[in-house]
């Protein structure tokens, strides 16, 4: 049985995410009820990029025709800023799911980035921190001649940062077969010499 275990942050509790003949599990160590969501149920698979500490992670959000929605990722919160690498359980898991929705893909959208809600909301905060800042700077060194207005131009590089990093974007759909036709992992090879 192919099963993935990872914890999301430091308010959620460790999620073991499990494959069943017709459907994905996830079992949460805080509540009793686990989550279902059949194969032919489900309406899109989506892969991004996120943030995990210092480094980042690949979640995979699962989400139904209903709305329900299962998420795992490639790392788990261990503690405030330290992350542990699941990406072995993690693969295992993804390329499972994708064998397991094969005979569903053409109801399902398979995507890569973010959700358009998230990618406007950042980009609106970094518009509207890099317009006041921008405000501030005209106001305070453009127009009262003061050169206290030069700290508002960091905030205006950091907005326009933001609204360039996060300028939304349709979302990419991917092939499947890709995770679906994926070979097996080998073991790595071994390093240790035997001195003689």
């Amino acid at each position: 049985m192919i099963q993935h275990e990872d914890r999301r942050n430091a308010a959620s509790g460790l999620r073991t995410t499990r494959l069943s003949d017709a459907a994905l599990i996830q079992a949460n160590d805080r509540s009793e009820a686990a989550q279902t969501l059949a194969f032919a149920d489900i309406r899109s698979v989506r892969l991004n990029v996120e943030m995990a500490g210092p480094s980042s992670q690949v979640v995979c959000r699962v989400e139904d025709a209903l709305g329900n929605e299962l998420v795992f990722g490639s790392m788990s919160w261990v503690r405030p800023g330290a992350w542990e690498l699941k990406a072995d359980t993690f693969r295992e898991l993804l390329v499972g799911l994708h064998r397991a929705l094969t005979p569903y893909r053409d109801a399902i959208q398979f995507l890569e980035g973010a959700k358009p809600g998230f990618m406007w909301t950042l980009f609106t905060v970094g518009g509207v921190a890099g317009t006041a800042c921008l405000a501030g700077f005209a106001w305070l060194f453009l127009l009262q001649e003061n050169a206290v207005g030069l700290f508002f131009l960091p905030g205006v590089l950091g907005g326009a940062w933001l609204m360039r990093v996060f300028w939304p974007r349709a979302p990419k759909l991917y092939d499947p077969d890709r995770y679906a036709l994926a070979k097996p992992l080998e073991p790595a090879p071994s390093t240790r010499t035997d001195a003689g």
